[in-house]
């Protein structure tokens, strides 16, 4: 079975989320709204089941864009980036310490040790060198 894929511009409204629904199989826009942004999707997938017969299992990808004036669009877009490099930075600075771990096990150091030396707890030591 083929899917469907649909785009929703989410616009807010007098403390809800006005969505305009197009897609695959749409002649036109289709209209419904969310209390919160989270739920749009939801809200989507009942307006084409009820009122397009469209079941949700030929829904595929909804792609949900909340429509926000310029600055705070861009404020929200720099928040995402700054975000996903601190995951980037974490997530590294996780791969080199348990390599820093492993090497000072290797020279014989006690788990101890190492956490006094990396500046973890002893238990975060033990977890790095057993994963």
């Amino acid at each position: 079975m083929t899917t469907r894929n649909f785009k929703v511009a989410a616009h807010r409204s007098q403390g809800w989320w006005a969505l305009e629904v197009t897609g695959d199989g749409l002649s036109h826009p289709a209209y419904t709204q969310a209390r919160r942004l989270d739920q749009a999707e939801d809200m989507v997938r009942d307006l084409l089941a009820l009122h397009f017969g469209i079941g949700k299992d030929e829904v595929g990808h909804i792609e949900v864009v909340p429509v926000l004036d310029a600055a705070l669009a861009e404020e929200v877009t720099q928040t995402r980036q700054a975000r996903e490099q601190a995951e980037r930075i974490r997530a590294e600075a996780t791969m080199q310490t348990r390599r820093t771990a492993e090497h000072l096990k290797a020279q014989g150091l006690a788990q101890r040790d190492i956490s006094a030396l990396l500046g973890l707890s002893h238990q975060a030591v033990s977890q790095l060198l057993a994963s």
